[in-house]
């Protein structure tokens, strides 16, 4: 329907064209006149104005205007109709398809809202998409809610992310996390304060770009602040000083083939009368193949490479490393016991 409705609309515009061309060409063949006379004596016979003719017309002349005037009404029939129907259609399914992804947005819940789709954002959205997380993208510029309208799977929310009523409709309430990647730091400090307040519980990550505005976006309720360009140069450095060490991280964190990959597990102990966890107590590797190589206490410690005997209790967090079929196994065994 659409490509019908431009291909009418180019038709349209070819005819009015083709119509000036007529004109200004019989004017100069039949009367002589100079290219901007014929322009004139064309616009105003079109447009049907009334205006004086620029020299008296022959007979010939006179009746080239007659027929260069039922041309124009029929041209000008046609094109005022193709070309309001093509806007007025444009806005009806504009208005359908924002009514469709409100009502796709307004179901969802533990998605992550992405402020910003710029170069940072962009990247955010296609890795968590990926990942089969469901992302709703904010920004106010039409362009660029175009471009992200080209990915089926991208949610969208046109307008600023520092008012509440944009954040809500986004459905920040629900969210589990957002990702505000604005190139202006001042920008992406208000998007944090009005989210922290709408959902305590939000996990919320920052694009910075001065090192001063760190500790300012962390006060006024990130949890992470990431610094493209700082981030960006320690990589460079990384890869001149542990250059196949960096690369062999980066491709088990970044690659989307599901070889193998690090995954993260949440101990949660349903009976309070269970017996003391370890990690060799659990046989994640003979059961799974998986291995576990890290390990986050609630009390946010890090233990890189635990020992097999570590203690392990309700809220602490296992890192694993493995396939996705290892993973799938291992939740399938432990599901519903001491696994989510």
């Amino acid at each position: 329907m659409e490509v019908h409705g431009k291909r009418s609309a180019v038709i349209a515009l070819s005819l009015l064209f083709s119509g000036v061309v007529f004109g200004v060409s019989g004017y100069m063949i039949i009367e002589n006149y100079t290219f901007s006379e014929a322009v004139y004596m064309t616009i105003i016979t079109m447009g049907t104005v009334g205006f004086r003719e620029v020299h008296p017309l022959s007979i010939v002349g006179m009746w080239f205007t007659v027929v260069l005037i039922i041309l124009s009404l029929g041209i000008y029939a046609f094109a005022v109709s193709v070309i309001s129907k093509y806007f007025v259609e444009n806005i009806v399914n504009n208005l359908k398809f924002s009514t469709k992804v409100e009502k796709k947005i307004s179901k969802l819940t533990n998605h992550v809202i992405v402020v910003g789709y710029g170069r940072n954002g962009s990247q955010a959205v296609e890795e968590l998409l990926s990942h089969d997380i469901p992302v709703v993208v904010i920004d106010n510029r039409p362009k660029v809610i175009q471009y992200a309208l080209e990915n089926e799977r991208i949610l969208y929310v046109q307008g600023d992310a520092t008012e509440d009523k944009v954040l809500s409709n986004a459905g920040v309430e629900r969210a589990r996390a957002l990702i505000t990647a604005m190139a202006s730091d001042s920008d992406n400090l208000f998007v944090v304060i009005t989210a922290r307040e709408m959902n305590p519980n939000l996990t919320i990550i920052s694009r910075a770009s001065a090192l001063t505005n760190d500790k300012k976006l962390k006060l006024a309720g990130a949890n992470n602040v990431i610094m493209p360009d700082k981030v960006g140069g320690q990589k460079m450095a990384k890869l001149i000083v542990q250059p196949d060490i960096h690369e062999f991280i980066e491709n088990i964190m970044l690659q989307r083939s599901g070889d193998v990959a690090l995954y993260e597990i949440t101990l949660v102990k349903h009976d309070k009368n269970h017996e003391i966890w370890t990690i060799d107590g659990l046989k994640i590797r003979e059961k799974t193949g998986a291995n576990v190589i890290g390990l986050k206490k609630a009390n946010k410690q890090y233990v890189l490479n635990p020992l097999p005997d570590i203690q392990l209790n309700s809220g602490d967090k296992l890192f694993v490393l493995g396939s996705r079929e290892q993973l799938w196994h291992l939740k399938d065994l432990m599901s519903g016991n001491i696994l989510e």
